[in-house]
Order: C-alpha cells, then structure tokens, then sequence
C-alpha cells in the first residue's frame, strides 16, 4: 500500500461554506483511473462499503468556519407626556445594531433584555459580514428608582444558531457610550442613559392665633398655633426631611419624613409659640420656618417658608396689635350684663394710665389711676366730692371723658 498526501487550494472565500467534497483518481502504468471511496469509519484504511457509485464518492473535508455575532445597543430618552420634565412614564428607546462577525450564516436571530420590551424578531438569516439595524427596538418606561439613580443601566443578549445548530451569542455594548455617567463596576458593558435630577423642597408657613379667654384679642401668654405644609418640588425622593424654626422659644413637633417627588404632607410638623409683652408691644409676630431634605445624591436641599404658597419665600407675619386702645362709650349699670361697666378695650397693656369722667356742666364724677385693674373700673357711681356724694348713683345723661396713658417702650404719654 503506497500512500499520497496533497494540499487543496480553494478558488473563493469559504465564509458560510462547511465543508469541502473532494473526489480523487489513481492510475498506474497508463491504466484505467480509478475513483476514490471515502475511508470506512468502522474499518480504517479501508473504503467505505456504503459507496456503490461506479464514479466514486466524495470525501468531505471539514472547513474551519468561526461563527460570531455582536450587539450595539443605544439609548435616547423620550419625554412621553410632554410636559418638559423628567418623571415617571417617560422612556427610553434602545435601538439595536446586529452584526455576524464569524464566517458562516446565523439563523434564528433574537434579542434578550431584562430592562426594557424588545420588539422585532426573530431575524430569519444573517450572513457573514452584514449587519441589521432595523429588526429589533426596545422601550424602558422611567420608574422612580431610576429616577432616584439618575441613570438608566442596561444590557441586552443576542442569540442567533450556526448552521449545525448550536447556539451563538453576544452580550450588548454602546457605540455612543455615556462618558460622563457613574460606570456599575457589575455591568462595565452596560448602556448607561442618563436622567437629571432635579431635588428640591418647599414650605408654607400658616398661623392661628389662639384667644384662650376668648376676650375677642391677643394678650401675652396667649398662644399663636402653626401648621405647616411641606412639598417635594423635584423629580427624586426626599428622605430624612425635617423643620428648623429660629424664633425663640417656639416649640416644634414632627418627625423627619419621607416624601416622595410632589408630594404634599400637612399633618407631620407643626409649632406653638407663647406671646409675650414684647410681641404685644411690637404689634405683630414675624418669622420664617427653614425646611430641609435629602434626596439620593446625598446633597441637602431646603427652603425658606412662604405664608401663602410654595413658590415664594415670604416670612409668616402674625398681627397681635390688640393693645390698640378701643373706647366703648355706651353705659348702663342695670345689672343684665350689657354695658354694665365703662370698657376701655386694650388699656391693659398700659397699667400706667389715669381715667377722668365730667358731667355735661363740666363737674368732675370719677377719677381713677390704673383703670382697668383690680375692679377699678366706672360703673355709674360717682367717685367726686364737689356736687354729688362719693358713691351715689348718676342720674341718666350724657358724659365726657379724658383717658391718659404711656406706652412704656416709648415712654411717650398718650391722651384721648
């Protein structure tokens, strides 16, 4: 047995070819050419009994075919309700780009993704060397998670068949990468889309104040009750929010919160605050709440109250100018109650003061330093010694009166 051994050069490209048929003939001294058998697999160095054909059969050698895909995949936010905000029910759109980077046909192609709904597929065929762009599409709707990221982390897998079957695969990567996007170290091929984070906080600031006497006006140790009502203005959650109030001795309650993006909450702070004389001297009370919270980048946000809405920043004015003095001219002692005394309303607030009534020829009735104290009020009786007798009752008639009094803070004396 003499054997030969011999290189066969193609003529073409093999990309997509398997295998190559080769069939040879023998002569020797001239005679008939003999075709060639393929070797007997079960009886090496023998020819393969299967083949009867006169002509011979082929022998088919295997060619080294390298099956290969890639997968380019890009995102691009869409506001999907127009409002010109980023929030939740917007989305991304991917789009794909296949390529077979092997030498022989995909088959079967489809597109894998956890993150987002693929639409397209399967890609009947794909040939060495050509690329599809436009079989496959994805959609991710924005959630609040990724809101709160900033980012849009994700991964696509293509999955094609070489011709015997087996499966070829390739896991997605971004032809127009985020640079300026924090990489996942777990997902270094990931296409990372971007989302801004806009964080912010606001707070109205409302008084009441509480007339605990229920004499119709403010007086110190009175107490001034606030509500406030905190918003979430940004697109990202705000955890550990919290009200800060400078004005002293002002008494706060409410636990930090959670809000998440708009959302309001009324009920969680509030604040009480005792009058004091120099609040009443001052005529009104004035201050501005600070309202604070974090949102995922870790970077506080705050804002100073408003007294109406939560655009502005206005302070929270509380008018306590009930020492204003208000005189009640009408008189009649007859015990039921109405007008039994000569009111003076807000004279409290200036214990320095003296009170003087005349009759209509000019007659001094009553007189009196610090009205208003201790019962020392006029009730219809005289307090003089000229014409009528201390203590008897006034007859019916018309009276004049001279209030005197000093603002202490001023110390300027006041007359009416």
């Amino acid at each position: 047995i003499q054997s030969f051994t011999f290189k066969v050069k193609t003529a073409s490209d093999l990309k997509g070819i398997t295998t190559i048929a080769n069939l040879a003939t023998a002569s020797a001294n001239g005679g008939p050419e003999v075709p060639s058998k393929p070797e007997d697999p079960n009886n090496p160095g023998n020819p393969d009994p299967s083949c009867t054909n006169p002509a011979g059969c082929s022998t088919d050698l295997p060619t080294d075919n390298i099956a290969g895909i890639s997968l380019a995949k890009h995102g691009t936010y869409v506001d999907g309700n127009g409002d010109g905000k980023i929030d939740i029910g917007d989305r991304i759109e991917y789009s794909f780009t296949v390529i077979n980077i092997g030498s022989t046909i995909l088959t079967n192609i489809i597109i894998l993704d956890d993150n987002a709904a693929v639409a397209g597929g399967p890609l009947p065929s794909l040939a060495p060397g050509a690329a599809d762009t436009s079989a496959f599409t994805a959609v991710h709707m924005v959630t609040q998670a990724d809101l709160d990221t900033a980012v849009v982390y994700n991964l696509a897998k293509a999955i094609g068949k070489d011709p015997k079957g087996n499966d070829v695969t390739a896991i997605s990567t971004d032809p127009l990468p985020c640079t300026a996007c924090p990489a996942d170290p777990l997902c270094p091929t990931c296409t990372i889309t971007p989302l801004a984070a806009e964080s912010g906080i606001a707070v109205i600031k409302k008084a009441v104040v509480i007339d605990e006497n229920s004499n119709g006006f403010a007086e110190e140790g009175e107490t001034i009750r606030y509500n406030f009502e905190v918003k979430n203005t940004g697109n990202t959650t705000l955890t550990n929010v919290l009200i800060t109030d400078n004005l002293p001795a002002i008494v706060l309650s409410g636990s930090p919160i959670t809000l998440a993006p708009q959302e309001i909450n009324a009920t969680n702070f509030s604040a009480v605050y005792v009058i004091t004389r120099a609040d009443i001297d001052a005529g009104s009370v004035t201050n501005q709440a600070l309202a604070e919270g974090t949102p995922p980048s870790g970077a506080k946000v705050n804002a100073l109250s408003d007294d109406e809405n939560f655009l502005g920043d206005n302070p929270t004015v509380v008018d306590v100018v009930n020492c204003v003095i208000e005189v009640f001219n009408a008189v009649s002692p007859n015990g039921d109650g109405i007008n039994d005394e000569f009111h003076i309303q807000g004279l409290e607030c200036y214990p320095n003061n003296s009170v003087e009534i005349y009759n209509r020829w000019g007659v001094k009735v009553f007189e009196t330093s610090g009205y208003g104290s201790n019962r020392n009020i006029f009730q219809g009786y005289s307090d003089g010694r000229t014409t009528i007798s201390r203590g008897d009752r006034l007859p019916d008639g018309t009276y004049f009166y001279t209030l005197k009094y000093q603002n202490e803070r001023s110390n300027r004396t006041q007359e009416k």
